[in-house]
C-alpha cells in the first residue's frame, strides 16, 4: 500500500501545526483531513472512512466517543500539555492510542510512526 491510499484526521487547535503537518505529510501522498476542534473531528468522522486520527490534547474529548464508535481506529496523540498524559490514558483503558509525543516532536520521527501504525512498507 502507498501513503495515498491512507486517509489521516488531524486535530489541533494550532493553526501552524496544521499547515506544518499539511505540508509534510501531504507531500508524502496522504489525503489529509484538518480540523481545529472536537466538533469538527466528530463531524469528520462521521462522513467518511478514516484510517488513522492524530490528535492534540485539547481535543482527547472525543477518545471514548472514537473508542465507542470507530474501536479500530488508531490514534496517535502529540501534545505539548504534560508528560504524565499518556500514563493517565492508558490506565483510563484506550487501546486505540498508539503513540503519544510531546511537542515539539520531529516530523520525521511522527513520519516514522504513521508508516509503522498504518503497516506502509518502506520504499
Amino acid at each position: 500500500m502507498n501513503c495515498s491510499d491512507f486517509t489521516i484526521l488531524i486535530a489541533d487547535d494550532n493553526l501552524s501545526l496544521l499547515d506544518i503537518y499539511d505540508k509534510s505529510l501531504s507531500a508524502e501522498g496522504y489525503r489529509l483531513i484538518l480540523v481545529e476542534t472536537d466538533t469538527n473531528a466528530l463531524a469528520e468522522l462521521g462522513k467518511s472512512p478514516i484510517d488513522l486520527l492524530i490528535i492534540d490534547h485539547t481535543v482527547l474529548t472525543i477518545l471514548p466517543f472514537v473508542e465507542l464508535n470507530h474501536p479500530k481506529l488508531p490514534v496517535i496523540v502529540v501534545s505539548g500539555n504534560y508528560e504524565g498524559l499518556m500514563k493517565d490514558y492508558e490506565k483510563k483503558g484506550f487501546a486505540n492510542v498508539k503513540a503519544f509525543y510531546l511537542k515539539p516532536e520531529s516530523m520525521n520521527v511522527i513520519k516514522l510512526k504513521i508508516r509503522e501504525v498504518l503497516k506502509i512498507e518502506d520504499l
